[in-house]
């Protein structure tokens, strides 16, 4: 059962604040965080876990490393500006 963990909780370094399972396992577009590993890895196999509830395409999703910083700005202000000329278009 891949909910059988949900309730349990656990300090997230990223937020902050202790979260539930449930959302660190769907934070990410409905699959895990990428720091599930290391967040979780103390109580319980999680590594186990994740090769058991995910398919390797999606643990690939999961576990790719980020995009570099300038990267995601590039395409952040690469949208911005093609959704500023599809509402002058729309003019």
């Amino acid at each position: 059962m891949i909910d059988q963990f949900d309730k349990n909780d656990a300090y997230c370094r990223m937020l902050g604040h202790v979260l539930t399972f449930h959302y660190c396992r769907t934070m990410n577009e409905g699959l895990p965080c990428v720091r599930i590993l290391d967040c979780w890895f103390r109580r319980m196999d999680i590594r186990e876990f994740i090769e058991e509830n995910y398919s390797e395409e999606q643990q690939q999703k999961v576990f790719q490393p980020p995009k570099p910083k300038m990267v995601s700005l590039a395409e952040i202000v690469a949208n911005a500006q093609k959704q500023a000329g599809k509402e002058g278009d729309e003019k």
